[in-house]
């Protein structure tokens, strides 16, 4: 990652954080004449403004699970491995790394990192920033099968419970920690953080912005860059109008803005498919969910083309496997938009004038505000009264990790390229995590099991495609859409590189 980070630097550009030695750069989109419209700003020599959805409350990469705070962060820490463009496993932290059995994996660790406080990185803080996990919550599935973690020289070695295929690919989540500084600040860390990545914190202001410098001891090449600002913004035309008043160099904008960037010559477009997976997710243990019935009919209320058609650049799927992938398919059982069929199932279970469904359903952006409104109102045709929830980002995901929740809106990138987390929306021992639908199912958590274990590509479809057909019935996740992501820079950025797992 470092090498990446600082060839982009000298570029004086933004690249997505994570990732790695990405070769594929996105399409830039021709632009034409801006006639009267504002100038956007020059890119100003060092100093970069990036405007991205919001500056969470906790920085720790692992615990947000978040988009957003990787790319700030990941300039701050370096990762063990990182996924490139491709969503091949590049270098990081580990120079190489090998599986001697289907339970080891071995990591060569580089010499001369140092943390941001003068102190060398240790093969110490390595073995921590992976035994950490232990008491993060998310990562329960990770952890049930980290057996043991053992360090000898510059090797890593990790044992595992049994034999996982998509194991090692988990390790690009973990950033290096500095274990003595951690345990003397203890849960200060996540917001005074210390890493070894080329730029450290400046300011934070929580909610609001983040400022990075460059750290002018960094024992590798320098970055160029003076400083990165990112800017919270969660209104989505705001975002772009940052961009075009000058107040930032670089932003992913609104589907809708994607003609105004084009038409401005002051302005660079550039678009990119990503592992981005849009969903309504149902919490399976806590009524009325927890009846599949309703899950089904809620299910046959969704207009998924109407929804789609909303903002430009969205396609509709039928599967938490990323389109991409090819694992991906599209079972016969999903449930296809059908109003009748949903009031028909919701009267079946007791539901009708009389007594109508009522629940919450939970967003966290402004932008997710108009496909639920549109989604709200073919439920209101039917009868049914939902009501729409717009939390902070934080809170919406503390409180989903803790299925809290009835109903809830989002999306996600797979940024490991690893099939095995899309097994996990189904997966018992994922809840609050993959599986925030909080799904039980014997026959799916054993497909799992037997996904982790394959090394057959042909058996690892066949797993997949019977998973697929198991939610496509029970529908604790609705998939709803993947999209295209529009990005609009001024003039003075070249090279910008955009990475399939949407890191900036």
């Amino acid at each position: 990652m470092k090498k990446l980070l600082m060839a982009l630097a000298m570029m004086s550009l933004l690249a997505f954080a994570g990732c790695g030695n990405a070769k594929e750069s996105a399409t830039q989109q021709p632009a034409g004449d801006s006639g009267s419209q504002p100038a956007a700003a020059a890119a100003a020599p060092g100093d970069i403004t990036v405007v991205i959805s919001e500056v969470g409350n906790n920085m720790d990469t692992i615990v947000a699970n978040y988009t957003d705070t990787s790319i700030i962060m990941y300039h701050v820490y370096d990762q063990l491995v990182t996924i490139d463009d491709n969503l091949a496993i590049q270098e990081g932290v580990a120079s190489s790394w090998n599986q001697p059995d289907n339970t080891t994996i071995e990591f060569v660790i580089k010499d001369g990192y140092k943390f941001h406080n003068g102190d060398p990185m240790t093969i110490e803080d390595v073995v921590f920033s992976i035994e950490r996990t232990r008491d993060i919550a998310r990562m329960a599935s990770f952890v049930e099968n980290l057996k043991e973690v053992s360090a000898s020289g510059n090797k890593i070695t990790v044992k595992m419970n049994e034999p996982d295929s998509g194991y090692i690919r988990t390790f690009s989540s973990i950033v290096i920690l500095n274990k003595k500084y951690c345990e003397e600040v203890g849960e200060a860390y996540a917001n005074t953080p210390i890493g070894t990545g080329p730029f450290k914190v400046k300011e934070y202001i929580p909610g609001s912005r983040m400022v990075l410098e460059a750290w002018a001891d960094y024992p590798f090449e320098k970055a160029k860059l003076n400083t990165i600002t990112f800017k919270g913004i969660s209104e989505q035309a705001a975002k772009y109008i940052a961009i075009e008043s000058g107040d930032a160099h670089f932003a992913l904008i609104d589907a809708k803005d994607r003609d105004r960037a084009t038409s401005n010559d002051k302005v660079n477009l550039f678009e990119k498919t990503t592992t981005y997976t849009g969903f309504v997710a149902m919490n399976s243990t806590l009524a009325p969910f927890d009846n599949a019935n309703v899950r089904r009919a809620i299910a046959s209320a969704y207009n998924k083309e109407g929804i789609a058609g909303i903002s430009p650049g969205q396609k509709t799927i039928d599967s938490m496997f990323p389109t991409m992938f090819e694992t991906y398919s599209s079972s016969e059982y999903t449930p296809k938009y059908d109003l009748a069929k949903a009031k028909e199932l919701l009267e079946a279970e007791g539901y009708n004038a009389s007594n109508p469904l009522k629940f919450e359903a939970w967003i966290y952006s402004d932008s997710g505000l108009p496909p639920m409104e549109a989604f709200q109102a073919e439920l209101r045709s039917i009868g049914v009264e939902m009501t729409i929830v717009n939390l902070e980002f934080g809170v919406f995901l503390e409180k989903m990790s803790n299925g809290e929740y009835q109903l809830l809106s989002g999306g996600w990138n797979n940024v490991e390229g690893n099939p095995l987390s899309s097994f996990e929306c189904y997966y018992s021992g994922s809840f609050g995590n993959m599986n925030i639908g909080f799904y039980s199912n014997p026959r799916a958590d054993e497909l799992y099991a037997l996904a982790k274990a394959t090394t057959s590509k042909e058996d690892l479809q066949a797993y997949a495609k019977e998973i697929q057909d198991i939610a496509a019935q029970d529908v604790p996740i609705l998939p709803s859409s993947t999209r295209v992501f529009y990005y609009a820079a001024v003039k003075g950025l070249q090279g910008v590189d955009i990475l399939t797992n949407a890191y900036v």
